[in-house]
């Protein structure tokens, strides 16, 4: 849903909208919704200044990073953005090919282009900040085995593992000692 801001009224615009299964694209993030995603709020405009205010909940699944199985995930969080144009000498932008200092301020703001913003890769950005960077399916998540595959959640394995060479040495004393004894 792209909002035109030109046409924008000055009291600021409200949306709604509920995203159904495949209308966003969250598969770079590794999420596959499982109910539809919605999204409401108000956008208004001071100057050049956007602020987009609103609400976003959304539960998806996503596979868990050791063992792969599907983890259910959920997101209910209340949105404050801030959009500046991208041809602004202010902010985060300069001139083409220059460098500029980033100020803490400009970690609160992100640009539009063309007048216009994109509600759509808005709510991906916000579900792919709002998600934990680390799966489990539980904290003590024994995972796969690195040979065979088997889910040492549920079976064990007789898979001889193979021993990190920065440990032989260790290995190796542990093994005379006990042969001493």
């Amino acid at each position: 849903m792209i909002i035109a801001l030109h046409k924008m009224p000055e009291e600021g615009l409200a949306f709604e909208k509920e995203f159904d299964e495949g209308e966003l694209d969250l598969s770079e993030h590794d999420l596959e919704l499982t109910e539809p995603l919605k999204v409401s709020g108000v956008i208004s405009q001071t100057r050049r200044i956007v602020r987009v205010q609103g609400h976003l909940r959304a539960r998806a699944i996503r596979p868990c990073d050791r063992c792969l199985k599907d983890v259910e995930l959920s997101v209910d969080e209340d949105l404050e953005l801030f959009y500046e144009p991208s041809d602004t000498d202010e902010g985060l932008s300069g001139s083409a090919g220059t460098e500029k200092e980033i100020r803490g301020k400009d970690l609160e703001f992100s640009v539009y282009n063309d007048d216009e913003i994109d509600l759509d890769q808005l709510v991906v950005e916000q579900v792919a900040l709002n998600v934990p960077t680390r799966v489990l399916c539980k904290e003590d998540c024994r995972g796969l085995c690195d040979q065979c595959g088997t889910d040492l959640n549920q079976f064990s394995c007789r898979c001889e593992q193979p021993v990190d060479p920065r440990c032989q040495v260790l290995l190796d004393i542990k093994n005379r000692t006990s042969g001493e004894s």
